[in-house]
C-alpha cells in the first residue's frame, strides 16, 4: 500500500481508537487537542513515510507521536496560565495492545451516549470521534445540511467539556439505558462503510470490519450481549456476505438483481444465521431484528427471481408498526411493487413524494425512475434518474446511475 493511501487508510481506521486513547488518559477536557494532536501525527506520517522505513508498528508510532505533541501544547499552555499538564503525562506510556485500545474505544462509546448530551449530540460526537467521518459523510448519513451538523458538532464537544464526562464505563443499570444508542451509532457506522455517502469508492470494508469488532467487544460483555446487539450482528454479517459481488473488478456498482451470489461469502452467511437464532431466542422485537430478518430472505434465495417478496414486504409492515419512519416506507415501495405491481408502486412513490421528506435524497429518485420504468414512461423515468444523478455524492454509483439513464435514453 502506497503511503498517501495507507495514511488514510490510518486516519479511517486508526483515528478513533487513537483520539480514544489519548483522551482516556489525559482526559475528556483535552479532547479537542487530541483530535488536533491525532490530525498532526498523521500529516508528519504523510509527510516523512515516503522517505524513510515504514514503521513496523504504524498505530503505535501514531500514537507516540500525538501524544507528545499533546504534552509540548500542556506545557505551552501551562507557561501562559492556561492549564495544567496532567500529573504524570510526562511519564505516560501507551498500552498499545488490542484489549486495552478496544476498551478505550467501547468507553468512549459509552461517554459519548452520556445522558447529559442530547441524542443529536451523542450521535454527531460519536460518528465523527470514533468513525472519523467527515461533516460532509455525517450530515449525508443523517440527511442533515453540513452547516448544521458542523455547528452541532462544536456545540455536542464544548458540552462534553464543559459536563467534565468521564471516560468510564458507567454502572450496569446506566450501560443498559446507553446501549440502544450505542447500537445506534454502530449501525450507522457501518452504513456508511456499506454504502459510502461520498468519494470515489462504494464500500470502504475498514469502516465496517470497525463496526462489527465494537458490536463484538459488546456481544462478549455479558451485560450487552442483548437480542438487539446480536440481531444487528447478524445484519451486519449478511451484508458483508455479498461484499465481493457488489461490485466489479473496477469497483463499479453491481445492481441485486445482476450480483453472481456464488461469491456470497456462505461462511458469513452463516454466522449471521447464528446471530439471528440467538436474537430470537427471547422472543423480543426489535428493528435491528426485523432488518436482519430481510436481509435473511434475501440470502436464502438462490436467486433474485426466486426472492419471498411476499415475506419481506410482511416484514417492512412490521418494521413500519414498530418504528414508523420516512425511509422504511420508502426501501418498502420496492418490495410493493414487486408483490402488487408497478401501479401500486407508483401511487405509494407520489404518496411519499407529497411529504417533501425526500426532495434531496437521490434514492427516492432512483427507485421512482424504476418503477416508472416499468410502467412504460421512459419520459418520466428519465427526468427522475436526471435528478438522482444530481444529488448524488459518490462517484461509483453516480456512473452506475449514467449508465441506467443511457439505457433508458436508447
Amino acid at each position: 500500500m502506497k503511503t498517501p493511501q495507507l495514511v488514510d487508510h490510518f486516519f479511517r481506521t486508526e483515528y478513533g481508537k487513537a483520539v480514544s486513547h489519548l483522551t482516556s488518559r489525559f482526559g475528556a477536557s483535552h479532547l479537542e487537542l487530541a483530535e488536533d494532536s491525532v490530525q498532526e501525527a498523521l500529516i508528519k506520517a504523510m509527510q516523512t513515510w515516503p522517505y524513510s522505513q515504514i514503521p513496523d508498528n504504524p498505530t503505535g508510532w501514531i500514537l507516540r507521536v500525538a501524544r507528545n505533541k499533546m504534552i509540548d501544547q500542556l506545557r505551552r499552555d501551562q507557561k501562559t496560565n492556561k492549564q495544567e499538564v496532567p500529573e504524570g503525562a510526562e511519564e505516560m506510556r501507551a498500552d498499545l495492545s488490542l484489549e486495552s485500545i478496544n476498551d478505550d474505544m467501547v468507553r468512549m462509546m459509552f461517554a459519548c451516549c452520556h445522558p447529559s448530551l442530547s441524542q443529536e449530540y451523542q450521535i454527531i460526537l460519536t460518528l465523527k470521534i470514533l468513525g472519523g467521518l467527515s461533516i460532509r459523510e455525517i450530515s449525508s448519513s443523517l440527511l442533515k445540511k453540513e452547516e448544521t451538523v458542523a455547528k452541532t458538532y462544536t456545540r455536542a464537544k464544548k458540552k462534553f467539556k464543559k459536563d467534565e464526562i468521564k471516560l468510564l464505563l458507567p454502572p450496569a443499570h446506566e450501560i443498559e439505558k446507553r446501549l440502544d444508542m450505542v447500537l445506534k451509532i454502530i449501525y450507522l457506522l457501518f452504513n456508511e462503510g456499506y454504502k459510502s455517502a461520498e468519494g470515489e469508492t462504494l464500500i470502504r470494508k475498514e469502516l465496517c470490519e470497525d463496526a462489527m469488532r465494537l458490536n463484538k467487544v459488546l456481544i462478549d460483555s455479558e451485560i450487552c450481549n442483548t437480542p438487539s446487539a446480536n440481531a444487528l450482528m447478524a445484519l451486519m454479517h449478511f451484508h458483508a456476505s455479498r461484499f465481493e459481488a457488489r461490485t466489479d473488478s473496477d469497483g463499479n456498482v453491481i445492481s441485486l438483481e445482476d450480483q453472481d451470489r456464488s461469491k456470497w461469502d456462505s461462511r458469513l452467511i452463516d454466522l449471521g444465521l447464528n446471530y439471528l437464532d440467538a436474537a430470537s431466542a427471547e422472543n423480543e422485537l426489535n428493528e435491528y431484528l426485523i432488518q436482519a430478518a430481510i436481509s435473511a430472505a434475501h440470502c436464502r434465495a438462490a436467486t433474485f427471481e426466486g426472492t419471498d417478496w411476499n415475506n419481506i414486504l410482511s416484514l417492512y409492515d412490521l418494521q413500519l408498526q414498530l418504528t414508523p419512519n420516512p425511509i422504511v416506507e420508502l426501501n418498502r415501495v420496492v418490495a410493493l411493487e414487486k408483490v402488487h405491481g408497478p401501479l401500486l408502486g407508483l401511487r405509494e412513490i407520489e404518496r411519499l413524494e407529497a411529504t417533501q421528506f425526500f426532495d434531496e435524497y437521490y434514492l427516492f429518485y432512483a427507485i421512482k425512475s424504476e418503477i416508472q420504468q416499468r410502467m412504460g414512461n421512459n419520459d418520466e423515468a428519465i427526468q427522475s434518474i436526471k435528478r438522482a444523478i444530481e444529488l448524488t455524492k459518490n462517484e461509483k454509483e453516480k456512473l452506475f446511475l449514467i449508465k441506467k439513464l443511457d439505457r433508458i435514453s436508447r
